[in-house]
């Protein structure tokens, strides 16, 4: 009974490739955000969450580099 009455459902979903683009560049994640937010907003939201995570992982290593003596020979 679980059958799917709208086809176009499962097109709504951000491809692996353009999930790990956003991930690795965040800004690349925002333009497809806002080339995908009126006519597939559920891909549009996971490619801002990837580049949102992707720029908290940065800050965290960037964080860590510092902290271990790799920011700039201070």
């Amino acid at each position: 009974m679980s059958e799917n009455l709208n086809p176009n459902e499962n097109k709504d979903e951000l491809g692996i490739g353009l999930k790990i683009l956003s991930f690795c560049i965040p800004l690349a994640g925002g333009i497809i955000y806002f080339m995908k937010k009126k006519d597939e907003p559920k891909s549009a939201q996971t490619a801002c969450y990837a580049a949102l995570i992707g720029v908290g992982v940065g800050i965290v290593f960037q964080v860590v580099a510092y902290l271990m003596g790799a920011g700039g020979g201070y």
